[in-house]
């Protein structure tokens, strides 16, 4: 592939197009090879690099996002990309050829015509023309010609090859509306070889305008002879003469886009024949495109369930596959995520010597892929800690100033870890901003309350003294459950109210009896009842350990 470029459409020097080289850093400190005058000062936003004749986008710490959508990991740019990172917007292409501009400029309209939503209006109209008839044999070989192309970036550059062979067209673009911005971009360029090819394409933003709202296509003749249009640089600089516009517009009368041709040489013009031909070129692309960018979606959609479906697959064989069978204790956990990725954690580490039994439970701010990476992340920090022989209080101390360094400053997790000593036969604890410990006490079949206390990880770096490791005593039969607030803030039937702190402790000394195992899918099925009505919205994690002795 030859070397690409970026087109800045939004923000400082709108219209300027910059070269990439195979490995490219992107911002406006000395280390950038491409300089953007960018509100965040004199950072480095992000990198392009080529692999193996593909780009790639690569995150370098600022919020940057793909199409509209944040991305955190490298990522492959397909030709017509939208990139937007703090106050810009630029567009990725494969062609030097893609370098547009849209001008601000007041041309002079010669003729309008109204787009024939009906196929047979349309060609009843082209028949009607001078040359009706070759008009119409030409349209049913674009007809052949662009339906046999099913991808976008196969069909556009076909569909002006199709107009330049019958047109007396210098230019021309295919501009199509972004669904997430709804913003025009260029998708695809043509130019004659005998076209200066280092200018950039410009069009007139006007002209774009008048198309989109009135959705009638559009033939501007003689354009440098108008006072307001000469005074632009798309006339100006590149001496258009004339211009075809017309709208693409789908089954439900939604705009897709727009088709763009101009002439630059003055033997060279446009008749309301042409453009009678090419407004029955775009209605019978509209559904060709429409169909295109349905597939195009779909091909995403598909493409995206399948990497989350491998996601979910691979936190989940982070959590335990099994549940512990420790020495005088009974344990039992789970978690329920609202979407295919969670950012609840929970966990079991039994220690070399087989004497210490660890258990974990948290809870990272948001949902979805960016808290599931927070909860893998902590997972990596906390196992080898743990193994290290650590107290509670100094594991959660380190794995806090770790989340300060590697995450975003939003992003935070409550946590709650106890360790199990089968010598002394307690649970040293540590917490950080999670929910109560909850326990359930077989003499009185009575549920304590215990606040965790402490900092939630990831707020504030060398915080160890606001760490404070306690001790807990268990009895024979106690039972303590714990949990992430997603089981609280679970919508009960009845009474159609959130289940919160009370009714949990009402559901455990109701259900405190049972093993573990038990008690857990025992208040699961309470929340089943009123998901029923109010979906879902929250990850469910509950863990249960009950004390039954030697």
């Amino acid at each position: 592939m030859d070397l690409a470029q970026l087109i800045m459409m939004e923000g400082p020097n709108i219209g300027t197009t910059y070269t990439l080289e195979k490995k490219n850093i992107i911002g406006s400190s000395e280390r950038c090879n491409i300089h953007l005058d960018s509100e965040k000062g004199k950072k480095e936003l992000f990198a392009l690099e080529q692999r193996d004749n593909i780009y790639y986008l690569i995150p370098l710490g600022e919020p940057v996002q793909v199409n509209g959508q944040v991305i955190h990991a490298p990522r492959q740019l397909l030709h017509g990309d939208s990139i937007k990172i703090a106050n810009m917007t630029l567009l990725y292409g494969e062609s030097s050829e893609n370098a547009v501009n849209v001008q601000e400029d007041a041309p002079n309209i010669s003729s309008r015509q109204k787009y024939f939503k009906d196929p047979e209006a349309a060609r009843k109209n082209i028949g009607q023309t001078k040359h009706g008839m070759q008009n119409m044999g030409f349209l049913v070989k674009v007809s052949h010609a662009i339906t046999s192309k099913m991808e976008i970036k196969d069909l556009l550059p076909l569909l002006l090859d199709i107009i330049f062979d019958y047109l007396p067209a210098d230019r021309g673009t295919i501009l199509l509306k972004d669904p997430i911005s709804k913003k025009m971009w260029p998708m695809a360029t043509k130019k004659l070889k005998d076209i200066e090819q280092t200018e950039k394409l410009m069009v007139s933003r006007t002209i774009i305008k008048e198309v989109l709202d009135t959705k009638e296509g559009i033939l501007t003749q003689d354009a440098m002879e108008d006072g307001r249009f000469s005074q632009g640089l798309s006339v100006a600089s590149q001496k258009i003469h004339a211009a075809i516009c017309v709208p693409l517009i789908g089954k439900e009368e939604e705009i897709l886009g727009v088709i763009h041709i101009d002439t630059v040489r003055s033997d060279r013009y446009f008749t309301e024949e042409h453009l009678s031909l090419v407004n029955a070129i775009a209605l019978q692309a509209s559904a060709v495109i429409e169909n295109a960018i349905l597939i195009q979606q779909l091909g995403e959609k598909h493409r995206i369930e399948q990497e989350m479906a491998t996601a979910h697959h691979i936190q989940q064989e982070l959590l335990p596959k099994k549940n512990p069978n420790f020495p005088g204790l009974d344990v039992y956990g789970f978690m329920k995520p609202a979407k295919e990725i969670g950012g609840d954690y929970f966990d079991f580490i039994v220690s070399e010597d087989q004497k210490k039994l660890t258990v974990c439970i948290g809870d990272v701010s948001g949902k979805g892929v960016p808290a599931g990476l927070v909860m893998v992340m902590a997972r990596c920090f906390v196992h080898p800690l743990i193994l290290s022989g650590a107290s509670t209080r100094d594991i959660l101390s380190q794995v806090n100033n770790f989340l300060v360094e590697d995450t975003r400053k939003d992003m935070f997790m409550s946590f709650l870890m106890m360790q199990w000593d089968i010598a002394t036969k307690k649970f040293r604890w540590t917490g950080a901003g999670h929910e109560h410990i909850l326990i359930y006490r077989n003499k009185t079949k009575k549920c304590e309350t215990i606040r965790t206390g402490g900092l939630v990880l990831g707020m504030l770096k060398n915080a160890n003294r606001l760490f404070k490791e306690q001790e807990l005593v268990l009895e024979l039969g106690d039972t303590i459950l714990l949990y992430t607030d997603g089981v609280t803030e679970c919508i009960m039937e009845p009474p159609n109210k959130m289940l919160e702190l009370e009714g949990l402790v009402a559901l455990v000394e109701q259900y405190g009896h049972l093993p573990s195992k038990d008690l857990c899918v025992a208040i699961l099925e309470e929340l089943k009842k009123g998901m029923l009505k109010v979906p879902q919205f929250d990850d469910i994690t509950l863990v249960g350990i009950k004390y039954v002795g030697e």
